[in-house]
């Protein structure tokens, strides 16, 4: 499993770099463009912001779009490669902590 691990992690890490910042920027221009309440009347629609036309292009940029069917592709691998690192690194993990415990039994008994 860790020699997968050492040969897919290079390739993919870019990827889910990408993925993440783009995400973190999707969510922080969210949360950025909220202002308070303004005490102009409801009828009057809002001006567009500048953080929407950022929340957008960073939504574009994160599901993939931007590249059309490759960039979809990539983000498909991405979330896969996601997947498979968690997984993988949990059981990389459980029989490390597996291995400790028998081996510490094994020196408590002798």
């Amino acid at each position: 499993m860790r020699r997968w691990h050492r040969l897919l992690a290079p390739w993919f890490a870019l990827l889910l770099l990408l993925l993440a910042a783009t995400g973190l920027a999707t969510q922080a221009t969210d949360l950025l463009d909220r202002a308070p309440a303004k005490t102009a009347s409801a009828d009057a629609p809002a001006a567009p912001s500048a953080m929407k036309s950022w929340n957008r292009w960073f939504k574009h940029i994160h599901s993939g779009e931007t590249l059309g069917p490759a960039g979809i592709a990539l983000n498909i691998g991405g979330g896969a490669a996601l997947l498979f690192f968690a997984g993988s690194g949990f059981w990389m993990y459980l029989t490390m902590w597996l291995n400790r415990r028998r081996n510490r039994r094994k020196r408590q008994a002798a």
